[in-house]
């Protein structure tokens, strides 16, 4: 079933990626609607969304939980957690980084067994299917076998990912001053896998007062992609990340590949 998931998820987002070819994204960043996570809704939002969950719908019927839509509820068992575009600021504003995120649970966010993102701009996809480990493939109708993520070389200069926003807590400028670079491009789905797959050491988005964490859309299928390949997320130090099926619930991050990150940043 794992497969035929996969499957259903990489031909969902050939049609995000198709409808996105004929579209000028930074034209599209009026406000239609309240999205389900009490955020606002962009054109650009809204036109995704409607060709993902038609992909979608139109080879299952599975519960969907989207980040506008909320809850959109099907005959068959199980649940498909989807963000259509992570990173609209970035596509708004011309930043090629922002993905579209889709995972598949049976059950809650900790029974994921389907994870799968795809960079967007860049065609490059991250998947992971329970017990069977990650992979990375570069561009459409790539011909080669998907690679496995390698492990992180030893003695490694270490590059962080570090929310530094207005509502980032006081702590992140330590974390970030202990990492040679640091960066925070903007779509956490994509961050992950880069955590995942080696540039990235740490994702660290840690807020104020929860107003801008993660939703469950945002990470579920990067969660198990970072966890089939050892890693872990947490949603504070360090107590390993669970969310409920709801489009409003947040949490804070951290996610990690190697555990004496942990050491380093205390």
């Amino acid at each position: 079933m794992e497969n035929k998931i996969l499957k259903i998820f990489r031909e969902c987002a050939l049609e995000v990626e198709d409808a996105l070819e004929d579209l000028d994204t930074t034209s599209l960043d009026k406000t239609t609607k309240m999205g389900a996570d009490g955020t606002p809704t962009s054109e650009l939002d809204s036109i995704v969304e409607k060709v993902a969950i038609g992909s979608l719908k139109g080879d299952s019927d599975y519960s969907i939980y989207s980040e506008e839509y909320g809850l959109l509820k099907g005959g068959e068992e199980g649940n498909i957690i989807m963000d259509p575009i992570d990173g609209t600021s970035n596509a708004l504003t011309g930043i090629p980084f922002y993905s579209i995120s889709l995972a598949f649970t049976p059950g809650g966010f900790s029974d994921t067994t389907v994870g799968y993102v795809k960079n967007l701009p860049l065609g490059k996809e991250y998947y992971a299917i329970k017990g069977r480990g990650s992979y990375v493939a570069h561009g459409r109708g790539d011909d080669e076998a998907p690679v496995r993520i390698p492990n992180l070389p030893a003695n490694k200069e270490l590059n962080f990912s570090v929310y530094m926003g207005r509502k980032a807590h006081p702590d992140s400028t330590r974390i970030a001053s202990l990492a040679r670079r640091t960066r925070s491009l903007g779509s956490a789905s994509l961050e992950m896998c880069m955590v995942a797959e080696g540039p990235f050491d740490l994702y660290h988005l840690i807020t104020i007062n929860k107003e801008r964490s993660l939703r469950i859309t945002d990470i579920a299928a990067s969660t198990l992609i970072l966890r089939e390949v050892g890693g872990q997320v947490y949603q504070s130090r360090w107590v390993p990340i669970d969310m409920d099926l709801d489009i409003s619930a947040r949490s804070d991050v951290i996610a990690i590949r190697d555990e004496k990150i942990k050491e380093v940043i205390g």
